[in-house]
């Protein structure tokens, strides 16, 4: 039976694989057959993972800054093709609590709209302060994460951290 050309790398790994149990290939599996991001296919462009498929760089959502999951916390995300969440636990922290703080400040403002208070002709300008607010990207206290993920493994070497 002819493979269609899609697939072949992940049959391939499977065949590979063959005496494993899924759980422990699930998440390599997951990461070929997901769709990327770019367009076109080609490798992943969140993460970076060894030749051991442990993931040695992961692109935090939050940061928008590459680290690695030796250093920076991440939490457990088993639908996820790294098996972490896409935010590190400091960021995933600071956007919860940017999403609460403007989903507090709208109701603060629609009632002193209510009240009278602010001016029905101010609350665009009010709203855009809200979401300039809530996108504001809060660094990490420790300072750590790199532009790009080359660089992100040459800390870990640096660091000692295999990859």
């Amino acid at each position: 039976m002819a493979i269609k050309k899609a697939y072949e790398d992940i049959v391939a790994f499977l065949e590979e694989n063959g005496e494993k149990k899924v759980k422990t290939v699930i998440a390599d599996v997951i990461a070929m057959a997901s769709a990327k991001t770019g367009g076109g296919g080609g490798s992943a462009t969140t993460f970076q993972k060894n030749s051991d498929g442990i993931v040695t760089a992961i692109k935090c959502f939050y940061t928008k800054l590459w680290m690695s999951p030796e250093v920076a916390e991440f939490g457990k995300k088993a639908s996820s093709p790294t098996g972490l969440n896409s935010m590190c636990k400091e960021g995933t922290s600071h956007w919860t609590k940017q999403q609460r703080e403007a989903k507090k400040a709208k109701e603060e403002l629609l009632t002193n709209v209510a009240s009278g208070d602010v001016a029905p002709g101010d609350l665009p300008a009010a709203l855009a302060d809200i979401e300039e607010a809530r996108g504001v990207v809060v660094p990490r206290e420790d300072g750590y994460g790199f532009a790009t993920a080359e660089e992100c493994l040459a800390d870990n070497e640096a660091r000692g951290i295999a990859h």
